[in-house]
């Protein structure tokens, strides 16, 4: 098929298409950025997209005028069920879509309500390949695909899975790369590291923490800003205190647009074992960081020596050493963060995203016929 008719062929998809996504409050706000990357594909070919929220999730303030939101529930008691339903099936007709599209498994059960209701197929997007008995009779019931953001979710969807490993389909996560490489391109300004995620353990944490300690002692001299919330935020405090790091530690909530925090920065660290493709791999990968990541990360995007470099994130010594070598070798980790950049640019755009999207929907409306 040539290019200009395949063109033509995502023009016929898209003017057919009117997804409804429905999501949570704390998917949206996780993935919030390729959410945005979504809504502004689906804009730049004319597909008019609805979204299915709670009120007060807090997207409103990184959308734009035009994007609409239906509020659900927008009485949030259990007796208002049926007047919560009635005034979302209201909407949900006036936008009148052609398909559902579930952005995390917490709003699977209404976008199966929904898709039957209208008689229209529904899709998911999944954030984590363990789904319990009870979701994956769900998904078997009421949901033409499944949607994976890399590969390696994928194979872990179908292994862990093999009752739905037959809808299970890869949709690359889109995002815009900047043109610019922010790794070390600011001569005099002092290295700094990201970490993003959820302060659940103390144990996961401390091999970084006694890392950066080690470093500092040796006299290596940069900021890492720890960015998140969660139980162990009072011992990552207390530890950062008593080792004489304040002053280069800096905890903080999860700042958005992440990407404003990103292309500050030059290394991005993720200790943790991420059960997918984390958006703030994504959003560092975007800005140009040099990203250093637990092995078990590697993935279609993240290569050891080329797209990043791996340690053990169990061993402290492992990670002293990758950032060791990343604050010794300048020149070592921005070829990292612009290779990144270059295998975003060739695989992971947003407009690749919306077409791999459109032909799932086109194919699963046409098996609902």
């Amino acid at each position: 098929m040539t290019t200009d008719e395949t063109s033509t062929e995502n023009i016929n998809i898209a003017a057919a298409i009117r997804p409804l996504i429905v999501s949570d409050a704390e998917t949206v706000m996780r993935f919030c950025s390729p959410l945005r990357h979504l809504l502004f594909g689906f804009e730049a070919q004319v597909i008019q997209s609805c979204l299915v929220l709670p009120p007060n999730s807090g997207i409103e303030t990184f959308l734009w005028p035009g994007i609409e939101v239906i509020d659900y529930p927008a009485l949030r008691f259990p007796l208002f069920i049926r007047q919560n339903r009635r005034r979302l099936f209201a909407h949900v007709e006036k936008f009148n879509p052609s398909i559902v599209h579930c952005l995390g498994t917490s709003r699977a059960i209404i976008s199966k309500v929904i898709s039957k209701t209208f008689d229209i197929p529904a899709v998911l997007t999944v954030n984590s390949p363990y789904q319990n008995f009870l979701m994956r009779r769900i998904i078997r019931s009421g949901f033409s695909a499944v949607i994976a953001s890399s590969d390696k979710f994928v194979e872990s969807l179908r292994k862990f899975n093999p009752d739905i490993a037959g809808i299970v389909r890869q949709v690359s996560t889109g995002t815009f790369v900047d043109e610019t490489c922010a790794c070390f391109s600011r001569p005099g300004q002092l290295p700094s590291m990201v970490m993003v995620s959820d302060f659940l353990e103390f144990d996961t944490l401390e091999p970084l923490l006694n890392a950066v300690r080690h470093l500092a002692v040796d006299g290596y001299e940069f900021v890492i800003v720890l960015m998140g919330r969660g139980p162990a935020e009072d011992k990552i405090r207390h530890f950062v205190k008593s080792t004489g790091l304040s002053q280069t530690v800096s905890i903080s909530p999860e700042i958005r647009p992440l990407r404003v925090v990103m292309r500050g920065a030059d290394i991005l660290v993720q200790p943790h074992v991420a059960e997918r493709l984390d958006p703030a791999i994504v959003e560092a990968a975007s800005a140009g960081l040099a990203i250093a990541t637990d092995y078990n990360n590697a993935n279609n995007i993240l290569q050891n020596n080329q797209t990043a470099i791996f340690f053990d994130g169990r061993d402290e010594l492992s990670i002293y050493s990758v950032l060791q070598k990343l604050l010794d070798d300048r020149q070592f980790a921005a070829k990292l963060a612009s290779s990144v950049q270059e295998y975003l640019r060739s695989s992971n755009s947003v407009s690749t995203m919306i077409d791999d999207l459109l032909r799932i929907y086109a194919q699963v409306s046409s098996e609902k016929q």
